[in-house]
């Protein structure tokens, strides 16, 4: 209702709209006489610039395991001189390497992703048709990726609701007013509305073409005038603490962040391992004490690997679909860091509304970068 009547969001709305359109123009008319001057085609995209995506890798079981790979960190990356502006990258790929080989060599890789084939082929089978597709497969001894991907697929439907949800759509004897009755919200997603997950059917140009104009700056060189209605803030009476994190501060955002975050192919550094190894915390330390005393974003930390997931709609149409950017862990441990230097100063100085005492911290994102 406030976004409704609210005329100074109708303001910012309609000069919003006019930036974009003006940027719209301005930046087509500029690619179309770059392309033509260099003779470039502007549909095309050079694929050989994108990075190699690392293969999954697994990770130890059991204590013991896990204090063999801290030692084995504390040899590997045992740093010599303190780490310095310059050498700020090569130590990240040093680490990145590091845990990545050891890992890959001692724990071997996870599953790779199946066969188009192979999901084609099962994607309408019922729960029924996968238990005898696959004590065929055992019965038969079949190929082991198959019957791994039968498996895990069975599984998958099992845990849903325990039945698949075709099979109960058809099934007579299923009691849909007994499932309404406990779970409304579940028979409306998974039987009403269950769908699985779409995959962009658009090429890679057309994806790149569409989120380069969507998350382009409006107008970067225009600067912005805080309105005369917003009321200006006092001058801070503590000023912001400018030292670099402690040890016992980065271990404290390692142990907050969720084991199941994914994390980034380029990489694929699992916070796990900095849960379970107390040197790579160390290590990471000294690397983010450098970056703090440098003032800026390593390149290693600026790359980042973005995946789409649909949200409606057709799926060759790159507006229905959500990116989601997968950052590597020590970036997001970074980045946590300096969120909680800053809201300790607006809290201290009473910018913001300070409620860490009714167990509540504010959800500041990494944008402050």
């Amino acid at each position: 209702m406030h976004q409704r009547s609210c005329q100074v969001i109708h303001g910012l709305n309609d000069e919003l709209c006019a930036d974009l359109e003006e940027q719209i123009t301005t930046d087509n008319s500029e690619n179309i006489s770059e392309n033509e001057h260099n003779g470039n085609d502007i549909n095309t995209v050079n694929y050989d610039s994108f990075p190699e995506l690392k293969k999954g890798i697994n990770l130890p079981k059991n204590d013991s395991e896990w204090s063999t790979a801290n030692d084995y960190f504390k040899c590997a990356l045992q740093p010599s001189d303190p780490i310095t502006l310059q050498d700020l990258n090569s130590k990240i790929k040093l680490l990145n390497d590091a845990i990545y080989s050891y890992f890959a060599n001692n724990y071997g890789h996870t599953e790779t992703v199946p066969d188009k084939n192979m999901v084609a082929k099962y994607k309408e089978y019922t729960v029924k048709e996968l238990k005898k597709a696959l004590q065929n497969l055992k019965s038969k001894k079949g190929e082991l990726s198959e019957i791994k991907y039968v498996s895990r697929t069975l599984r998958d439907r099992l845990r849903n609701n325990g039945n698949d949800a075709d099979d109960l759509n058809d099934s007579e004897s299923f009691n849909h007013n007994k499932y309404l009755e406990r779970s409304f919200w579940g028979y409306v997603k998974n039987i009403i509305n269950r769908k699985d997950a779409v995959l962009p059917s658009f090429n890679m140009t057309d994806c790149l073409s569409y989120f380069s104009k969507s998350l382009a700056k409006i107008n970067p060189n225009k600067l912005f005038v805080i309105p005369s209605w917003i009321p200006k803030l006092s001058d801070p009476a503590v000023q912001f603490n400018l030292d670099s994190p402690t040890y016992q501060q980065i271990t404290n955002v390692i142990r907050k962040m969720k084991s199941s975050g994914s994390p980034c192919p380029l990489d694929q550094l699992s916070i796990i391992s900095f849960k379970h190894c107390p040197y790579l915390r160390t290590y990471l330390t000294e690397l983010i004490h450098g970056v703090w005393l440098s003032g800026t974003v390593p390149t290693e930390w600026k790359r980042a690997c973005t995946i789409l997931i649909h949200k409606k709609g057709n799926n060759n149409d790159p507006s229905n679909f959500r990116p989601i950017t997968l950052e590597s862990i020590p970036l997001k441990v970074f980045t946590s860091c300096l969120r909680n230097a800053v809201y300790s100063f607006l809290a201290s100085n009473n910018f913001v509304e300070h409620n860490i005492q009714k167990g509540f911290t504010p959800n500041l994102s990494g944008t402050l970068l």
